[in-house]
């Protein structure tokens, strides 16, 4: 039974209703002497709060990601991201794909995730990564007068643990885009979400390419623009490019932006961090130090023609020094800025309220083409 979804959390209210009732009906019936008496209705009552407390969690996964698809995913054997013919790269940068790269991206079949948004899984010509790929096209996509053009793109990121699809569930970013549309403040752009975190059990692959391992920055930067444009009318180059992403997805935005300036133009960086906290990554200071977007910015001598909006709370300890940092290291900021809220922790309804404004900030940093 799938670890998310309605059938196993009625399993777990069923067996929350069962602990009550077995409490009610045993409580005074039970034989035996006071300790053994005394030691069943211990046992009674930390079944019926193990149950609760199961329900909620399940309840919780499943109205705010989820965290854990699977439950490979919250055990930790890999059971949702491959690798199908081993990491072929140990570098941490790279440019953008190659042509050749790029036309090795596959045709795919897409099934509906959820109203207006598919869902598919597809291997990286590069990494080599089996993920998830999640996307939702603007109302404008099938309409005759957009028949034409090539759509801008955001590729959307999680946190750890978390999955591609809460930013169609609990972030509810396609809604929040469709509403900006209406109200003139956003133009129609294709949303994006892949996987992200590549071990089981919440443990964070580092947003890196890791030497004989996951290459996932190569699976974000390259392989999921490649799929995309493979098989939808998005636009083309990095100037119609951006990525946004919160916690460690923030952090893998602007990391990946910084170095991928063929990939991305722009990106949003909610509430994340500027050095890698990923104890696959931090155990090498060489991938450490080509994985802070901040260094890598300070020590080029030619900074990337690339903008940033990096986002923090006052109440999020870290976030705002990191995101003024990162944009003070900017020689050329252009558009690039710093959005501060007063109050919030690391919390989902932070995110939430940082997106607007970044969706619309998004919207006028990337271009639509030309089919």
């Amino acid at each position: 039974m799938s670890l998310t979804g309605t059938p196993f959390f009625a399993v777990t209210i069923a067996l929350v209703v069962l602990a009550v009732v077995g409490m009610a009906v045993l409580w005074n019936r039970i034989p035996g002497p006071t300790l053994a008496r005394v030691s069943a209705r211990v046992g009674l009552t930390l079944f019926s709060q193990a149950a609760a407390v199961l329900m909620v969690l399940v309840y919780v996964n499943n109205s705010m990601g989820p965290f854990y698809d699977s439950w490979g995913d919250l055990f930790g054997d890999n059971a949702t991201v491959q690798l199908t013919g081993g990491a072929t790269g140990t570098s941490s940068t790279g440019p953008s794909s190659s042509p050749s790269a790029a036309a090795q991206a596959e045709k795919l079949t897409f099934t509906t995730y959820t109203t207006g948004v598919l869902k598919t899984k597809a291997v990286g010509p590069e990494s080599r990564i089996k993920g998830s790929l999640y996307v939702w096209l603007p109302p404008q996509y099938n309409q005759p007068q957009y028949a034409h053009t090539a759509f801008p793109v955001v590729e959307l990121l999680p946190g750890t643990p978390g999955t591609p699809q809460a930013w169609f569930g609990t972030m509810k970013a396609n809604a929040e885009l469709q509403k900006l549309m209406g109200e003139g403040k956003a133009k129609p752009m294709i949303l994006v979400s892949a996987t992200l975190n590549m071990f089981g059990g919440g443990n964070d692959s580092g947003c890196a390419n890791l030497p004989g391992s996951y290459q996932t920055a190569t699976w974000l930067a390259k392989d999921v623009p490649n799929l995309v444009k493979k098989n939808f009318r998005a636009a083309p180059t990095s100037a119609n490019w951006a990525i946004m992403g919160y916690s460690a997805g923030g952090y893998c935005a602007a990391n990946l932006t910084v170095q991928y300036p063929a990939s991305f133009h722009a990106a949003v960086s909610m509430s994340g961090y500027n050095a890698p906290d990923a104890s696959i990554v931090t155990r090498d200071p060489r991938l450490t130090a080509a994985n802070n977007p901040y260094l890598v910015l300070k020590a080029e001598r030619q900074q990337p023609d690339i903008v940033l909006l990096a986002a923090g709370s006052l109440q999020d300890p870290g976030t705002v020094p990191d995101a003024r940092a990162l944009i003070g290291v900017l020689r050329h900021p252009g558009s690039s800025r710093v959005m501060v809220l007063d109050k919030g922790d690391h919390t989902t309804a932070v995110f939430q309220t940082m997106l607007p404004q970044s969706l619309v900030w998004l919207s006028q940093q990337i271009t639509a083409g030309s089919a």
